[in-house]
């Protein structure tokens, strides 16, 4: 339980990253969304005042105004325009050329107030506005400095009170060098009101909407995490007993899916690995165990033959010399073994040794002799095709050779056995081949004929002096070669070892 909570508060966790990004992308569009509306209606609030005041404006006409040049005639006229322009909710003042007012509609009142409607059944107009904002001296000159017609040009400008108005202009006289300006004013406080109002509502709604998303959105954050959730409890009860559990590839989801495929590849290769490493340390195991029980062999012979040699038999000629001669075969063996053990060793380390492109035939032409010596009354038979060239070490290939030649003579018979080595060209590889016509092997024993001290016929190979490495060491130096071996075999019929390394053309 107290886990749950934890992972529920870690602001580091994959949940609460994506509430987190979720808040702000929602929080960033509806200030986008407020941001537009509160601009389209404010835009429409005052535009539709501003349309007020543009279309009053057309209550006197231009010519009239275009023949007032003078601030004297601007002062004359000034009751005929505001007694025309004022009205409720609209206030006029009269600016001359300097920014200076003139006069406005609160002088008139009393005139104008009797004014009655115009399309209306009611006598009188009532509630005329008596607060008229004004602008500075600067202000008034820039408006009179515009060029052309202004009488679309709107501001919103507060009056001593602090109420907010809507102001349009038109000018007097000329329209290049006005004489003065006419002013039109209206309230725009109900405006700004109902802004504000939409501003609060806008916040207050948005502050359900975020709950609202913040309860809706962890819940289906966490729905569709859930997946992840059990993908990471399957993987944390994952021990070195169960690498065979893999994880569900079907959620519905391609991401949580790829995943689970990458996890169980990973757990398939890790199962892989460890089943692996375990048969390789049980071959480590029974490496040791037949490397000690062959290193014993000819040690305790010739412990033996030493505490005879001291027990006396050194004083009988003849006792002496069986016993040295035993020592020193059972030296020699010994001496192999260890040597061999050591190429192995140095094969398995990779060990860079010099390559050079030779012809395959000329190593088996150097080699044959020795062959012939070692193979006794058996026959061996070369079946060479011309000009096969590899990139090889001569030295290697040649205990490869004499290796799997010597492995041929200690399983054919003695006088009736035919030893065959033969090379041809496959595709891109020379094909060096020993066949011979003696026991063969088993099917269940050709999976293990390269490991270590293996013999299918153990009685044999000791009669020749054989450990079970010299497989070994062959698969071993073709593998430094890039090459590969292969072995077909037949009880009663005979052996065939075929080695593919690369041809040179």
């Amino acid at each position: 339980m107290k886990r749950k909570i934890v992972n529920k508060f870690n602001f580091k966790s994959l949940q609460w990253q994506l509430l987190s990004r979720f808040f702000l992308i929602l929080i960033v569009l509806l200030f986008i969304m407020g941001l537009s509306q509160y601009l389209t209606t404010k835009n429409y609030l005052y535009k539709s005042k501003a349309e007020i005041l543009s279309a009053r404006f057309h209550d006197i006409d231009l010519k009239f105004l275009m023949t007032i040049k003078t601030t004297e005639a601007i002062k004359e006229k000034s009751s005929y325009i505001i007694n025309e322009l004022a009205s409720v909710n609209i206030s006029v003042a009269i600016i001359d050329k300097n920014g200076t007012s003139l006069a406005d509609s609160k002088d008139f009142i009393n005139v104008i107030s009797e004014k009655p409607f115009r399309n209306d059944k009611r006598k009188y107009r009532p509630n005329y506005i008596t607060s008229i904002p004004k602008l500075s001296i600067n202000d008034y000159t820039q408006v009179l400095n515009e060029y052309g017609n202004i009488e679309k040009l709107y501001k919103l400008v507060k009056d001593d009170n602090g109420n907010l108005h809507l102001v349009m202009w038109r000018k007097i006289g000329s329209l290049d060098y006005p004489s003065g300006l006419i002013q039109l004013s209206t309230p725009a406080q109900d405006a700004a009101d109902i802004l504000k109002n939409q501003i609060y509502i806008y916040i207050g709604v948005s502050i359900l909407i975020l709950i609202i998303g913040a309860i809706l959105g962890g819940t289906v954050f966490k729905q569709t995490l859930n997946p992840l959730y059990n993908m990471t409890r399957t993987i944390e009860e994952i021990n070195i007993n169960q690498l065979h559990t893999r994880l569900p590839e079907n959620t519905g989801q391609s991401e949580i899916d790829r995943l689970s495929n990458s996890f169980n590849n990973m757990l398939q290769r890790i199962e892989n690995s460890f089943e692996k490493e375990q048969a390789i340390k049980e071959k480590m195991r029974q490496f040791v165990s037949n490397a000690s029980h062959e290193l014993r062999t000819p040690l305790t012979s010739i412990h033996g033959f030493v505490e005879v040699l001291l027990m006396g038999a050194a004083k009988n000629e003849k006792q002496l010399d069986l016993a040295l001669n035993s020592i020193l075969v059972e030296s020699e063996r010994l001496t192999k073994l260890v040597n061999d053990l050591l190429m192995l060793t140095k094969l398995e380390q990779q060990v860079s040794v010099e390559m050079n492109t030779e012809n395959i035939n000329n190593v088996i032409n150097e080699v044959f002799p020795q062959l012939q010596i070692l193979s006794g009354k058996r026959k061996i038979q070369l079946q060479l095709e011309d000009n096969i060239k590899v990139n090889i070490n001569k030295d290697q290939i040649k205990q490869v050779i004499f290796n799997l030649v010597q492995n041929a003579i200690q399983h054919t018979d003695k006088n009736t056995g035919i030893i065959t080595i033969s090379t041809s060209i496959d595709s891109n590889f020379a094909v060096l081949e020993i066949k011979d016509n003696g026991t063969g092997i088993s099917e269940k024993h050709l999976n293990q004929i390269f490991d270590r001290f293996f013999r299918s016929e153990s009685h044999r190979s000791r009669e020749h002096g054989g450990y079970g490495l010299g497989l070994s060491i062959v698969k071993s130096i073709i593998d430094a070669h890039e090459g590969k071996i292969t072995v077909k075999s037949s009880l009663g019929i005979g052996t065939t070892f075929s080695i593919y390394l690369k041809l040179i053309k």
